[in-house]
């Protein structure tokens, strides 16, 4: 049962990750071909930030009272409707709907899915160490988007609305497939009733809460989550238009993209090499942030497009080398019970810092210019992970 469970979580996140990538390298380019400017396209975005904000706690908590796999099904089908409105729209308001839709989807997902892997894998005695099967998670969700997003660009010469429509079709496929294949063993379902139910998640409610403002490595987590977050929106947001001024069709930018899953995939395959040579996760967690900022300052600094495409794909890496330390960090240091719940709170983290970098660096770029925001933002994430760094334990 513990391979067939691997297996099931592995071809359900190739598919969602298949399915997402489609608009991977032509979203921000498709938002501007429907007349948004770069404050317009992050202000849609965060709508996106804000709604994940808002709806986080609730939808992690029917994770924990309801099921990881009802949570994960609702979030695929929301998915494939939120690109289906996508693809239709043509203004700012209908965007952010869609946006909102898609941040229900992911809400639903965010601590659910892992949740179910871990929590499944432990109630079958699974002992080994999570690292390497978020690791091999990471690399087939970049190897799948590689060609998700090289089809999309393909498909986006004749049509940009056409990524959205395809990636609607394989969310769909998604949720129909976990719902045959996701099984719940381990779960004891409540007898539902809205006075119960609301009442037990406000008990997980609380219990999270409390067990996550008294550990160090939970807010140690959701501090270095929420500033990587706040950076790297710039860069995240706003290398399709500065780089698309030099590449002569949307082809290209897939190209980009496929660079952009491969870096992440070296990043993941060296985390365990830099595990090795640190000999600490949070020290870990530190270096690749680090490493992070410095290559989105050094990307926006350079005039050649080509080093600065280079150095962009390199700051990938160290973010590839960044996630998979810090799931196997936090799932080794949260309890069962309150698995789904507290992934949730340190997703909430990763919104609060990602809508604040969306709204800044989109005036940034608006007002000055994208490079500009980039050294700045790039620096702001060197100097937050120098103060968690040289603080250690102490966070």
């Amino acid at each position: 049962m513990v391979k067939q469970t691997i297996r099931v979580y592995f071809l359900l996140k190739l598919l969602s990750a298949f399915g997402m990538s489609f608009i991977a390298s032509t979203y921000v380019i498709f938002l501007m071909s429907k007349g948004m400017n770069l404050f317009e396209v992050n202000l849609i975005n965060f709508v996106f930030f804000a709604t994940l904000f808002l709806s986080e706690i609730p939808t992690g908590l029917v994770a924990d009272v309801f099921g990881r796999k009802i949570s994960f099904i609702c979030s695929c089908f929301l998915e494939a409707i939120a690109m289906v409105v996508y693809a239709f729209s043509g203004s700012f308001w209908f965007f952010a709907l869609a946006e909102g839709i898609a941040a229900l989807a992911r809400t639903f997902s965010s601590g659910a899915f892992q949740a179910w892997l871990v929590d499944r894998l432990k109630y079958y005695d699974y002992e080994e160490p999570f690292h390497p099967l978020f690791r091999r998670e990471q690399q087939i969700a970049q190897g799948a988007t590689i060609f998700g997003a090289l089809t999309g660009s393909v498909l986006a010469e004749r049509s940009l609305a056409l990524p959205w429509l395809l990636g609607s079709v394989f969310a769909l496929i998604t949720g129909l497939l976990a719902i045959f294949l996701m099984k719940e063993e381990y779960f004891e379902r409540q007898k539902f009733s809205f006075r119960e139910g609301f009442r037990s998640m406000k008990n997980v409610t609380k219990r999270s809460i409390s067990y996550g403002s008294k550990q160090k490595a939970v807010r140690f987590i959701l501090l270095i989550g929420a500033v990587q977050y706040f950076a790297v929106q710039a860069p995240n947001m706003q290398w399709q238009p500065l780089f698309s001024q030099h590449f002569p069709n949307k082809t290209s930018l897939g190209f980009i993209y496929a660079g952009i899953s491969i870096s992440l995939i070296i990043g993941s395959a060296l985390s365990s090499r830099l595990l090795r040579r640190v000999k600490d996760e949070r020290a870990a967690l530190v270096v690749s942030q680090l490493l992070v900022g410095l290559g989105i300052i050094l990307a926006g600094a350079f005039s050649s497009y080509v080093l600065s495409v280079a150095l962009f794909l390199g700051h990938e890496i160290a973010r590839g080398a960044f996630l998979p330390i810090k799931d196997a960090y936090l799932n080794d240091n949260i309890p069962s019970k309150e698995r789904a719940t507290l992934i949730s709170f340190e997703s909430i983290s990763h919104h609060i810092g990602g809508a604040v970098g969306l709204l800044v660096s989109g005036f940034l770029a608006q007002r000055v210019s994208i490079s500009f925001t980039w050294i700045i933002f790039g620096l702001i994430l060197i100097a937050g992970a120098a103060v968690m760094g040289k603080n250690g334990k102490k966070i």
